[in-house]
């Protein structure tokens, strides 16, 4: 037999069950028979020379199915997706192990695209709405409510997905992705009509996904029927951020007083160890300071040391990289490319592509997925040797300015942390609106 007699998308556990059964045969002649025989008889009448041949072929033309499902999904190709589900419907369940964190489901895929058409096919094949993937905990809903998908959201709890969504490592539940994050382009909050849509499936509100709304009705109304509400905190990677930290960061006065009316703490502390009173200092929010002081807020001590001077870091700063926001990084990578630039870095997850890094000669360039619209156009990263000792000088710098109301102001947008890539970094925001991102080892 030859080995183009092997089916297109051949079974491996199908090719065991001939192995036994030729063993089976095998021993009525003889009852010695080993089953490694077995499996290379199977594999010669395959065309393989060995059976561990034969499962190398296998597991390459199973690789490729998976590979061209799971792009299938990403681009919406309905009808590729029709096709491979017609011969394999159990391809609608898997999870792509390819994936950065692992776990995603061609449905997650979907839903984050807003493609409904595939989202119905995969859940006509049997895609479970309640699959998590690996990497947030997250079901193909969160995605769909990140994403303002109202459709697909719709089409997801039809077919019985988990309208609550708790258990996310954000811990904001599916109603805090429709209302805290929100699509590239996009602003905290609007187009709620997801969020609506959960509401009325049965999903509660919680004091940041009112907050990332706006609605100071639903907020004092949130903590109204649970006053333990206001002790909840936001994950790990937003900073332990307790809900007036959350209206300092909104810039939100107005939601400030109200937390400040309902009894919120204005002591509490956020993961770098900040006060609300704090937090508003180092962003230059003299209001929020003020109406934070009014209300019983500690200051915090003076800074021991004199007014840092930020010269000493200036010959350890090593290289300046502008960031352009772009709409589409692969489309402006490809472009650059063009040019003679060269690609020297990327970062991709799922299918997307979050940024890429050139160089031209001694000069570098960084492209990042955001909105001309609505980010800043150019974010300017320092690469330097000491981010903490840097971090540490303007913090104290900012604290006595504000505590003294003189000299020029440093609004923090980012305090010191370690990014999924490495290293410690953090962003000020310059009197211009330009962010200042400084990075270097940990």
């Amino acid at each position: 037999m030859s080995k183009s007699a092997l089916p297109e998308r051949p079974s491996l556990e199908y090719l065991k069950k001939l192995a036994k059964e030729r063993l089976a045969a095998m021993r009525r002649a003889n009852p010695r028979a080993k089953l490694a025989a077995a499996l290379l008889d199977v594999a010669r009448d395959h065309g393989f020379p060995s059976w561990r041949a034969l499962k190398e072929e296998v597991d390459r033309r199973r690789e490729r199915t998976l590979e061209r499902f799971f792009a299938s999904c990403r681009a919406g190709d309905a009808a590729t997706l029709r096709e491979l589900l017609a011969a394999e419907p159990t391809l609608a369940r898997l999870a792509d192990s390819s994936a950065r964190f692992g776990g995603w489901t061609g449905l997650h895929y979907a839903a984050r695209d807003g493609r409904l058409d595939v989202v119905r096919l995969l859940l006509e094949h049997g895609a479970d709405p309640n699959a998590r993937e690996a990497g947030d905990n997250t079901y193909p809903l969160h995605w769909a409510a990140a994403h303002r998908a109202l459709e697909v959201a719709r089409a997801l709890l039809e077919a019985g997905a988990d309208a609550h969504g708790v258990g996310d490592l954000h811990e904001l539940d599916a109603i805090g992705w429709a209302t805290y994050f929100h699509p590239a382009g996009g602003r905290r909050g609007e187009r709620p009509e997801v969020a609506q849509l959960l509401a009325d499936r049965g999903a509660r509100h919680h004091v940041f996904s009112a907050m990332s709304l706006g609605d100071l009705d639903l907020l004092r109304a949130v903590v109204e029927q649970d006053p333990g509400a206001l002790d909840r905190r936001m994950s790990r990677f937003e900073n332990r951020l307790s809900a007036l930290h959350f209206a300092v960061a909104l810039k939100r006065r107005d939601m400030l007083e109200l937390l400040i009316e309902l009894g919120a703490d204005v002591e509490a502390v956020d993961g770098n160890g900040h006060t609300p009173l704090e937090a508003a200092m180092l962003a230059a929010d003299m209001e929020s300071v003020r109406a934070l002081e009014a209300a019983g807020a500690r200051r915090p001590p003076p800074p021991k040391r004199a007014p840092a001077c930020l010269a000493e870091f200036a010959n350890e700063t090593r290289l300046l990289t502008p960031m352009l926001r772009v709409p589409d990084v692969g489309r402006a990578l490809a472009w650059y490319v063009s040019l003679g630039f060269t690609e020297t870095g990327r970062y991709e997850e799922a299918g997307v592509l979050y940024w890429a890094m050139l160089t031209f000669g001694n000069a570098e360039l960084m492209l990042n997925l955001g909105s001309l619209a609505t980010d800043p156009p150019v974010t300017l990263w320092f690469r330097v040797d000491r981010p903490s000792a840097l971090y540490d000088a303007l913090k104290e710098r900012q604290l006595r300015a504000a505590q003294s109301a003189e000299g020029d102001t440093v609004e923090f947008v980012q305090h010191l942390y370690e990014p999924p890539y490495g290293g410690r970094e953090f962003t000020i925001r310059d009197l211009n609106g330009y962010p200042l991102t400084f990075l270097g080892p940990q």
